[in-house]
């Protein structure tokens, strides 16, 4: 379903520019509140006793989700900027 979902927007965003400008920005705010929790996990996870250890090698885990989302955001922005061009060739 999410594949299916990704290639709507996708053409979405090659028609309509401004479905990929709002699906972007939509996907930059997600990021953000994920590297909020993330950060907020990692801070919980190293002042554990037991977690500390495992978070000091491992703490790059906790920032992948906000580093995918943003990676989706760019995306889909560089595909909105590309149809915007294309639209408003002179």
């Amino acid at each position: 379903m999410s594949e299916d979902l990704f290639d709507v927007l996708y053409d979405l965003t090659d028609m309509f520019w401004q479905v990929g400008a709002i699906v972007s920005t939509v996907l930059m705010f997600v990021s953000f509140w994920a590297l909020n929790l993330a950060v907020d996990q990692y801070a919980k996870a190293s002042a554990s006793t037991l977690l500390g250890p495992l978070a000091q090698s491992f703490g790059w885990v906790y920032f992948l989700l906000p580093l995918m989302i943003a990676a989706f955001a760019i995306f889909f922005g560089a595909k909105s900027y590309q149809a915007f061009i294309r639209d408003h060739r002179y």
